[in-house]
């Protein structure tokens, strides 16, 4: 999945659930910001350095199994049940709406501090992740292998040679090897497996039962300052509409999610900007240097923002704060 859903469908549903404007704001996101803290490096700020969780990642060093298990593993590829609740042989292969993410979600909710929004919007993109990236794990092996892509398109399976050729040369680690197929919303599409079986995909049939499933959570958690929530049957065919449009293009598809639910998005704030959590806890000397993912490692090192009032209470620290709780009970069901 993407922005279009992690964000702008997470804030949707937040709001019909009965979140109010601010708190659901917080959840999506960081549901979003999942797939966008590629914080790899301490943040030196002022004159102490704040450890950042990572919770994307992007480059050959993905090939690490430190990467794989403290990224992909926790946060995009969740085996569906913990280590030591298999009672037959353990597998990292995603299943949707499994009793790992579930659990995860329920963490979350229980949690009685400051964190409990920003835990439930990590978990949710995890959650999202379960059915976007099924059969296929945060791990490299053999398991993610894909071959012969065909998408359905005009009403007929359609085949690209290129693209396929090229997808095979990507490392077999969660679905490089399909691409961009299993995050677009409206893909039906299919391929063979490591075993060369043929797997179908209905990304919109399969998005929409997730969509459901993450109403029918939220609707249940206690709010502050919330609305009474609107019957799933009022929100269905619009979110279908929207997970329908046939564009690959996730900016305009994020822009039909605004235009269809307009009375949500009534200024810039309900829009979602990669920096700006970054941007409210600390202080550049150059705009630039909020946009780290274009910087060079070692010259992130060298950077040093200053905190500003209240960075203790930012929503970017608290995101990490989030993100490193989830992170450590996936491992300590893993282990």
């Amino acid at each position: 999945m993407q922005k279009d859903f992690h964000y702008y469908g997470i804030y949707v549903l937040a709001r019909c659930a009965g979140f109010n404007r601010d708190d659901a704001r917080v959840i999506a996101y960081s549901s979003q910001y999942v797939d966008d803290s590629t914080e790899s490096e301490p943040i030196n700020v002022g004159d102490f350095v704040f450890d950042t969780v990572r919770t994307a990642h992007f480059g050959l060093t993905s090939y690490t199994w430190g990467v794989q298990k403290k990224v992909y593993v926790p946060f995009h590829f969740l085996p569906p049940i913990p280590l030591r609740q298999s009672k037959r042989k353990f597998s990292y292969v995603t299943k949707p709406n499994s009793l790992f993410s579930k659990r995860l979600l329920d963490e979350a909710c229980q949690d009685e501090s400051g964190l409990k929004l920003y835990r439930i919007g990590v978990a949710l993109h995890t959650f999202a992740d379960t059915w976007a990236h099924e059969k296929f794990s945060g791990r490299l092996n053999e398991e993610n292998d894909v071959e012969a892509i065909h998408f359905w398109k005009n009403r007929k399976w359609n085949y690209h040679v290129i693209e396929n050729i090229s997808l095979d040369l990507l490392p077999q680690i969660g679905h490089a090897e399909a691409g961009y197929y299993p995050d677009l919303p409206f893909q039906k599409w299919k391929y063979k497996n490591y075993k060369r079986r043929e797997i179908l995909r209905d990304n919109k049939k399969e998005f929409l039962e997730c969509a459901k499933e993450i109403f029918d959570r939220l609707v249940v958690i206690p709010k502050v300052k919330g609305k009474p929530p609107v019957d799933w049957e009022a929100i269905k065919d619009r979110v279908e509409k929207l997970l329908s449009s046939e564009n690959s293009d996730c900016g305009k598809r994020c822009q039909n999610w605004k235009r269809e639910f307009h009375e949500f998005f009534i200024s810039s704030k309900d829009d979602y900007k990669k920096t700006a959590w970054r941007k409210e806890a600390i202080k550049a000397k150059d705009i630039s240097h909020y946009d780290w993912d274009a910087l060079d490692p070692d010259r992130l090192k060298s950077l040093r923002f200053s905190p500003k009032r209240g960075f203790f209470d930012s929503n970017w620290v608290r995101f990490h704060q989030a993100a490193f709780l989830q992170r450590a009970l996936v491992l300590q069901n893993l282990m």
